[in-house]
């Protein structure tokens, strides 16, 4: 049961540290300024060309993208029976 929780809080934590990358990797690409950045929330929501805006626009895709599949293999493993494996 220990090991389970390490587990957990090692993905939350890789998960964390990814988020928070592609928001400074966000940052650094708002700030260079190129030409024609518009930054469109899941093609719905209009960000600003800014460096905060570049940044939580990364941050919020990759939190919903990554968060999708980490919430599928929850999902599955949970409903997984490994007493019924043959």
């Amino acid at each position: 049961m220990v090991e389970n929780r390490r587990g957990s809080r090692v993905v939350l934590f890789v998960y964390a540290a990814v988020i928070a990358i592609a928001g400074v990797m966000g940052f650094i690409l708002g700030s260079a300024r190129p030409r024609g950045l518009d930054p469109q929330l899941f093609g719905v929501i209009q960000l600003p060309p800014t460096p905060l805006g570049v940044a939580l626009y990364g941050m919020v895709t990759v939190a919903v993208g990554l968060g999708f599949f980490l919430w599928l293999v929850v999902y599955v493993s949970r409903r997984y029976d490994d007493a019924s494996v043959e």
